[in-house]
């Protein structure tokens, strides 16, 4: 017995994993072997009937044959010729009864075995993301058409997880640059404000020196100027959140040469030795060269505060992850700087009113705009590396 089971476990799981049509075609051959075993059965307890039947009668029924499945009798009681009239249809319809009844069967199991359960998997599915929940997962572990079509489903509902993740982090840090913004610019406003209540109050008494008025006015000025590059700086964030990606093709060459154009243009005006370098073999990549300049712009101008000397870029490939490397020689990013270095205005610099700390926090909204993103880390050895990485098309060969 355990022996059969495991053949019939072995051939349901064989059936699961077979595409629609083979399936199908294999559920009829074992209805039909089905249907050729009950019709030789019918037909032959049909003609074991009619012998009893005659057999009881002796010589008062007299049996022969009409043609393939027909007889004619004379001499049987009513009971018994109901009987043989029954036993005579059956003897010649049960072939298209039992072939009704096999389709009617497979196309049964079939829609319960191959169908209903994938199309249960997705309405479900469905039904919660109708209702905005995308965390249920879609599940129907077969190889065939239905099972692609649940792997289909579950992928769109990962993407569309993905999208209300990502929204929900835009809307965060949306939050925290508005907060952040509200913070900083707290200050330099009530400078001025304070600074403007004491110009009005001592002014008119004649109580400020030309001097100290100059002085008052210059540190106004300068906090005028901090205002006016916090707007800069919101609307290079804005701008880079509406980024739109435009893809083309390139040769590795190409993305390398303008790469090379980059640090060509910065090396002109510092001291810091830039290497770059690629292990990625002469093809055909798709991407959005202008992103990925800005992305290598803003790391390159980052790791030339802190390096020493040097400064190494690599550019590598991993399937579709297009990932820039730019490591610097200096102290390393700090825990703190680790933690939260991509956060918008982050800066370790007190006070310093040329850099708002959104460098780095640019990279990371273009790269994950361009389905990658940025990590930082440190060498083991010494200085600051941080990784950029992009997904892109890779022409096959």
């Amino acid at each position: 017995m355990d022996w059969i089971e495991e053949n019939i476990e072995k051939i349901r799981i064989s059936l699961q994993e077979k595409s629609l049509v083979k399936a199908l075609v294999c559920y009829l051959c074992i209805g039909m072997l089905g249907v050729g075993a009950l019709y030789w059965v019918t037909r032959n307890l049909c003609l074991a009937w009619t012998e009893v039947v005659a057999f009881r009668y002796d010589r008062a029924i007299t049996f022969h044959s009409l043609g393939e499945g027909v007889w004619s009798w004379r001499g049987v009681g009513g009971k018994e010729k109901l009987i043989l009239t029954f036993v005579n249809f059956l003897y010649n319809s049960c072939l298209y009864l039992y072939l009704l009844i096999c389709f009617a069967l497979v196309g049964k199991i079939f829609l319960e075995k191959k169908i209903k359960p994938a199309v249960s998997a997705i309405t479900q599915g469905l039904h919660y993301i109708n209702m905005g929940d995308c965390s249920h997962e879609i599940t129907w572990r077969s190889q065939d058409e239905m099972g692609v079509l649940c792997k289909e489903f579950e992928q769109m509902r990962k993407t569309m997880l993905k999208m209300k993740r990502d929204q929900w982090k835009q809307q965060e840090e949306q939050r925290k640059i508005n907060a952040a913004f509200a913070h900083d610019i707290r200050t330099p406003l009530t400078v001025i404000q304070g600074y403007t209540e004491f110009l009005q109050k001592y002014v008119p008494r004649g109580k400020v020196t030309e001097e100290m008025l100059l002085e008052k006015l210059e540190t106004m000025h300068q906090q005028e100027e901090r205002l006016l590059r916090f707007s800069t700086t919101m609307t290079t964030i804005q701008k880079m959140e509406k980024w739109e990606l435009s893809g083309s093709w390139q040769r590795v060459s190409q993305i390398m040469d303008q790469l090379g154009a980059v640090v060509q243009g910065i090396s002109q005006n510092v001291d810091t030795k830039i290497n770059l370098i690629t292990k990625i073999p002469e093809q055909n990549l798709l991407l959005d060269v202008n992103l990925l300049t800005e992305v290598f712009e803003n790391l390159l101008n980052n790791a030339l505060r802190y390096a020493v000397q040097m400064i190494q870029v690599e550019v590598a490939l991993s399937g579709s992850d297009f990932t820039l490397f730019v490591k610097d020689d200096g102290p390393g990013f700090s825990d703190r700087a680790l933690r939260s270095g991509v956060d918008t205005y982050f800066s370790e610099e007190e006070g310093n009113m040329e850099h708002f700390g959104i460098g780095l926090s640019v990279c990371k909204m273009l790269c994950e705009n361009h389905g990658g993103c940025l990590t930082l880390s440190n060498s083991i050895k010494q200085g600051a590396i941080s990784a950029a990485t992009l997904s892109v098309g890779v022409e096959s060969r």
